[in-house]
């Protein structure tokens, strides 16, 4: 056998091991592709539901302060919670969203004048799939009396 024939016969079995090489490394990468892709797709889901909640809670402190100021009298007292009293069913994407909002109202004395301080707070919550997305809205308003 000559020596060309020879290196031949030694070298016949390396183009299986780059082969099965190559592969291994695109199926590890492809499977890195595909958990990026999948976490993506989780954190704008998640983020779409978090503004969701945020609305809802907004919708909380609108509902609790029509009611503290409300349009033609003057401001009222407001120490109540409610819970959702508007329903989001007719609303595409707020189906499962919900809030409880909570306001109270203490009178206060600054440097000798008499104030009546408000505070509203609203927690917003959407749920998908068994997750719930939860957001808090808080305002602060004062009056002079």
């Amino acid at each position: 056998m000559s020596s060309g024939a020879r290196k031949a016969a030694r070298q016949s079995g390396s183009m299986i091991v780059m082969a099965l090489f190559a592969i291994i490394v695109l199926a590890l990468l492809a499977g890195t592709l595909v958990n990026m892709l999948s976490t993506s797709s989780n954190s704008v889901l998640f983020e779409v539901y978090g503004v969701r909640a945020k609305n809802a809670a907004q919708a909380g402190i609108q509902e609790l302060a029509m009611t503290a100021f409300p349009l033609g009298a003057g401001p009222q007292l407001c120490n109540q919670v409610i819970v959702n009293p508007a329903t989001f069913a007719s609303i595409p994407g707020f189906q499962s969203c919900q809030f409880t909002a909570r306001c109270t109202t203490s009178d206060i004395n600054f440097n000798g004048e008499d104030y009546r301080y408000y505070r509203f707070s609203s927690t917003g919550s959407c749920g998908f799939d068994g997750v719930v997305v939860s957001r808090t809205v808080s305002v602060d308003a004062m009056q002079e009396n």
